[in-house]
């Protein structure tokens, strides 16, 4: 059978609740309409098998509701007039925000390739050039600072300060937990080319993203005579996004993963010391290239075309992850007295699998984080402030 995509549908009906006039006897009238939860499953099937667009919907536990009563004083048609009355509310749902996955960076499989690339360098030797000739205007700066701390205070001399840490010490003391690690990496890189011969080709997988947003959520029930009951429902959410792929060698291994020759091998790919970790080196030492990083993976391009150790790999896969959960909270009423209770929690989960094969470029406009702000703040203090 050839290969096509299917979808299939569950829907899973909240019925919705009631509010009734207990005081004058009044049956019990539809307040919320039933709300209609649908898992869903978009997938391929058939011959032959291949990797293929995913997308996933499933649901988990109660709709978040109210339950309760209150007594209050209301106001006839005639405004000499006052009857008590009360009012009971019956496993009403509460409106519910919603979310997405995150957004398909553009580019993602130049990154991923790049990422995961058998010849991909741990170390540079640009850098580290470049480190050791600026070690000692940083050495004499950080003397400068504790003899004559005053100049720091000021916003050019802060902004100064801030910059050399962010492009100076940090990269460099970065570069150094590496060198101590270095034998780690090496074996780590020696366990990804066994695999790589080992006839099965090497899966490698990539993390692009992982955060946990928490928020509150408010929702109302109008009720009869201008009362209101108001529920506040807390949602977390938690996005994931990673990226899988296979490599595979298109000549014979050199050389046995014990010889000697195959070790000096290993360790000139983790240093940097072929052409794709040079060209990498000098992307990274030459001026502004971090700005251009913010808005391109350019300097990646590269990484993603190096062949020291030759292979090929497979079409890529973007796989996405959402997890929202809506807990009840609280519960108020605006009017009268009594208590009415928010309870339930409900689970949405959202899953999707991109499938590409061309590796092209990406352009991404960024976000402007603290960290983004704090140094384009820091440059323009420094290149505008006397």
């Amino acid at each position: 059978m050839a290969r096509h995509t299917r979808t299939r549908n569950r829907s899973i009906p909240h019925p919705g609740g009631t509010l009734t006039n207990y005081s004058r006897g009044v049956a019990g009238t539809p307040i919320s309409p039933t709300r209609v939860l649908s898992d869903s499953c978009t997938d391929s099937v058939g011959s032959p098998v291949v990797d293929s667009p995913l997308s996933l919907t499933k649901y988990h536990g109660t709709w978040p509701r109210c339950t309760g009563r209150f007594d209050g004083t209301i106001q006839t048609a005639r405004p000499q007039y006052t009857v008590l009355d009360g009012y009971t509310y019956s496993n009403v749902p509460i409106a519910l925000s919603t979310f997405t996955v995150q957004s398909a960076p553009s580019g993602w499989l130049l990154d991923l390739v790049a990422g995961t690339n058998p010849s991909r360098p741990t170390l540079g030797i640009p850098m580290w050039a470049q480190n050791i000739a600026q070690l000692p205007k940083m050495v004499k700066k950080l003397g400068d600072l504790i003899l004559s701390p005053g100049n720091a205070l000021k916003p050019k001399g802060f902004a100064g300060e801030y910059l050399g840490v962010q492009f100076g010490w940090l990269p460099l003391i970065d570069d150094l937990k590496k060198l101590l690690d270095f034998q780690n990496h090496v074996l780590k890189r020696n366990k990804e080319l066994a695999q790589l011969y080992s006839g099965k080709g090497l899966r490698r997988r990539l993390k692009f993203a992982d955060d946990t947003t928490s928020s509150a959520v408010t929702g109302t029930i109008p009720g009869q005579v201008a009362v209101t009951v108001t529920a506040t429902s807390s949602v977390e959410v938690k996005r994931r996004m990673w990226g899988t792929i296979h490599w595979y060698p298109t000549t014979p291994p050199l050389y046995h993963p014990d010889d000697h020759k195959w070790n000096n091998l290993t360790n000139r790919l983790v240093a940097g010391a072929t052409p794709e970790g040079l060209a990498k080196g000098l992307w990274d030492v030459l001026p502004w290239t971090w700005l251009i990083g913010w808005f391109t993976n350019l300097g990646k391009y590269t990484l993603a075309h190096s062949w020291t150790v030759p292979a090929n790999h497979s079409g890529g896969c973007l796989m996405r992850e959402a997890i929202g959960t809506w807990t009840a909270g609280d519960a108020t009423v605006n009017a009268g007295t009594g208590k009415v209770y928010h309870y339930g929690q409900l689970t949405r989960s959202l899953k999707t699998r991109a499938v590409s094969s061309t590796v092209s470029v990406g352009v991404n406009m960024p976000y402007l984080d603290m960290f983004r702000l704090s140094i384009l703040g820091a440059l323009f203090v420094q290149r505008f402030a006397r």
